[in-house]
Formats: structure tokens, C-alpha cells, sequence
């Protein structure tokens, strides 16, 4: 693998702060070390170090302008690089015959990359990392290899070494807020519900756009028509590619798609849409895409429905939930016995749920609901107006709820799986 340069003619810097341990100052600090730059990891929300003695400043692309670090180093004139491009510099040298695919995005980025993983295992070894973790795919199935890694761009780091020790053919990382130029195609998956970063002095989507400005040359782009750029193949609605019921529509072409009956579509029309897309962009034969989606019934955590004995449960807890997905869980899930599990684990996800916002949909909806159970801190002060029990976490809230064997359970937490 490629060892950091980081200046802008080309010479290689001699130290370099990498800024918030939180999300991968390390990895990415060690990684510079291997490369013999001396380079040491910073924390950033709850110490202060001086950055005179460095050339170079790495800080990842969500830290609000206004941390002292950041105003340290722009008053010293310090160059300053996102963890994106650092990680990518890093990773400049990965050979060419790994397929090395990014995805980005709003929404839909797990599944996007975990169905594109699924088409192409049947013709490639694939690595997959997403907040499921690193997989490694064959033939339409993936095994476990490591649990626990964020999708911070740093993570690129240990997924593409972890891909060259499997023999993997292809890499496919989601990755927050853009891409980091390693991509010999990316994937933006949409625009839509657009949100503030960096102490809200920017929108996400603006940091998404690395996908491009960070892009090697050559490199290809599928986007979501609600993105409005002009990429090598548009998807979703207005897009070339869409999934509809029954069907994956090429352009002005149809091709027959047999899904599971129990697949909740309307939650997974992008991501089936954005696989397709980059699969036909990547040579793979429609009718072979097709086939491989066959008799999908959904990702777990993401309104997968499991029938146990009896019991129908949907499980929609997973990073990336919001109170709009709370919302259409219901819509879609209208009837007797149902008992919900709903909330955060505060000690798994960097971005909570919109409390007000959710507080507002449970009372409106709370005579729809049997049993109501509470996961998190912030829900617990809700907990006597709307009669419902508590949890410290999903697990602790889905052994509640089963106590008392309900026949339809809804588990609606925002967590890292």
C-alpha cells in the first residue's frame, strides 16, 4: 500500500496531527506511522494541544470550524486535509485487480452495499464493510469476519487489508459523509433529508461530494436523480434504473424481479435500484442481477420480517433509523397486539434520534400500540404519560417485551449492529 506524502507538490511531511480519536485518528495515525511519518492521534472535544510543531493537520470532515484545534491551526497556517483524502493517500497503491467500490449516501447505504455484495458474489469473492461489519461474500451468502468497526473513512483502512488477506476480487465500503478516492466506482445513494454537520456550518450532502472531488481519474459514478449531477448511471425515481413491484426497469426495458412477499419494497426501492445500477454499470447481466435478488426478504434491522412459532416479528433497529421510519413502521404494521420496542442505545450511535420529534409521533400513535416499551435515557422522562415500560438498551427492551409473548413485535432502536 501506498505511504503518505500529504504535501501539495509532493513532498512527504515529517509530522502530522491527526485530529478525534473518536472517529479513527488512530487507525489512520498508525497506518502513517507504518509509512514512517511521525504522526500522533488527537483528541479534540475534551483536551487541547498545541499544533505548532506540526506541518500538517488531518481532521475528519464533520468537526465544527469552531473547534479550538481547527482555529489553532488555520491561525498557524497549518494545511489542513479530511480524514477522507488522508485515508485515500494511504490507500493509493491497492492493486488493481481488487474492484474497489464506495457508497454514500443519506439513506440506503447499508443495504446498497450488502445487495451489490449479493449480485456480484456470484461471479467474484466479496469483502463487504458496512455497519454490519467486514464480510466476506460467496455465492449470495456472507460470513462474519469482524464485528464493530464504524463507517467512519478511517475503517477503509483495516477492510482493505482485511480484503487482500481473504483473496478477495472486490472491496465494498460504506463510508459517512463521502468517499475517499480509493473508488474505482462510487455510489451516492441519495440527497434526500438533508442534515447539518460540522457544528451546522455545512450539509452533509456538500461532504458526500468527495465521492467526486477526491475521484481518481477514470473512475465512474452511480447516482440517486435526487442527488442532480450528472454521474454514468441515475437511478431511482427519474433515474435510468428503478426496482417497482414485480419488476427492474432499465430504461425503456422491464425485466421480471421476484422478490419475497414479506419484503417491506417502499424501505428497500433504492438500495435494490442502486445495486442494480452499479451492477449493469460493473457488465453483470441483468437477468443474472435479477436472479440474484430472487426471493429477497430483507437485511435483519432493517424491517426484516422473521415468523417464530406464532409470532411475526419486524426488526427495524439499526444505525441508521429515523423517526420517519418509526412512522411507516406503523403505517405499514396497523392492527391488534402489536407491542413496539422503541428508542436509542446512547451507548452504540454518535447521532440520537430526534426525541422531540419521536415524543410527538408516540403520542399521537400510542392508542395504536399494545405494549410500549422505552429504550434510552432520553425517552425514560416519557415513560409515565405514555404508560410504557423502559430498557437501557435493545436487548434488554426485546427480553421485556418477550415476556409476555406478544404475537406482533415491532423492535424500532436506533443501534450499532
Amino acid at each position: 500500500m501506498h505511504c503518505f506524502t500529504g504535501d501539495k507538490a509532493g513532498r512527504r511531511v515529517s509530522k502530522v496531527a491527526v485530529l478525534d480519536t473518536i472517529h479513527g485518528a488512530e487507525t489512520i495515525a498508525q497506518r502513517m506511522v507504518e509509512c514512517g511519518i511521525q504522526a500522533e492521534p488527537l483528541e479534540v472535544y475534551h483536551h487541547s494541544a498545541s499544533l505548532e510543531d506540526f506541518e500538517m493537520v488531518v481532521a475528519p470532515v464533520h468537526l465544527s470550524p469552531a473547534n479550538p484545534h481547527l482555529l489553532q491551526a488555520r491561525s498557524l497556517g497549518k494545511r489542513v486535509i479530511t480524514h477522507h483524502q488522508a485515508v485515500g493517500e494511504l490507500l493509493a497503491l491497492i492493486p488493481e485487480d481488487l474492484l474497489r467500490i464506495e457508497v454514500t449516501g443519506t439513506h440506503s447505504k447499508t443495504t446498497t452495499a450488502l445487495l451489490l455484495a449479493m449480485i456480484l458474489s456470484g461471479q467474484k469473492r466479496v469483502l463487504s464493510h458496512t455497519t454490519r461489519g467486514l464480510e466476506i461474500w460467496s455465492e449470495g451468502r456472507a460470513r462474519l469476519l469482524r464485528e464493530g468497526l464504524s463507517i467512519t473513512p478511517a475503517n477503509v483502512i483495516p477492510a482493505a487489508q482485511e480484503a487482500l488477506a481473504q483473496g478477495a476480487e472486490a472491496l465494498i465500503c460504506e463510508i459517512s459523509l463521502g468517499g475517499t478516492g480509493i473508488g474505482e466506482l462510487g455510489i451516492l445513494t441519495s440527497f434526500a433529508n438533508d442534515y447539518r454537520i460540522a457544528g451546522g456550518s455545512r450539509w452533509a450532502s456538500s461532504a458526500k461530494l468527495q465521492m467526486l472531488s477526491l475521484a481518481r481519474r477514470g473512475s465512474r459514478l452511480v447516482a440517486n436523480a435526487d442527488c442532480r449531477i450528472s454521474p454514468d448511471i441515475s437511478f431511482a425515481q427519474g433515474g435510468l434504473v428503478q426496482a417497482l413491484p414485480g419488476g427492474l426497469l432499465y430504461g425503456e426495458d422491464r425485466l421480471e424481479l421476484n422478490l419475497s412477499a414479506d419484503l417491506d419494497l417502499p424501505g428497500y426501492q433504492t438500495a435494490i435500484s442502486a445495486a442494480a445500477a452499479a451492477a449493469d454499470l460493473l457488465g453483470v447481466e441483468r437477468v443474472e442481477a435479477a436472479r440474484a435478488l430472487e426471493g429477497f426478504g430483507g437485511f435483519s434491522g432493517r424491517m426484516k420480517i422473521e415468523r417464530l412459532g406464532g409470532q411475526t416479528v419486524f426488526d427495524s433497529s439499526n444505525s441508521g433509523l429515523k423517526v420517519a421510519d418509526v412512522r411507516r413502521a406503523l403505517d405499514k404494521l396497523q392492527g391488534p397486539d402489536l407491542t413496539v420496542v422503541v428508542g436509542e442505545d446512547a451507548q452504540t450511535v454518535c447521532e440520537g434520534l430526534d426525541i422531540p420529534l419521536l415524543a410527538d409521533l408516540l403520542r399521537e400513535r400510542r392508542s395504536e400500540i399494545g405494549e410500549l416499551i422505552l429504550v434510552g435515557e432520553r425517552l425514560r422522562p416519557l415513560a409515565e404519560e405514555l404508560g410504557a415500560g423502559t430498557a437501557e438498551n435493545r436487548e434488554t427492551g426485546l427480553q421485556k417485551a418477550q415476556s409476555t409473548r406478544p404475537r406482533r413485535l415491532l423492535s424500532a432502536v436506533k443501534c450499532f449492529r
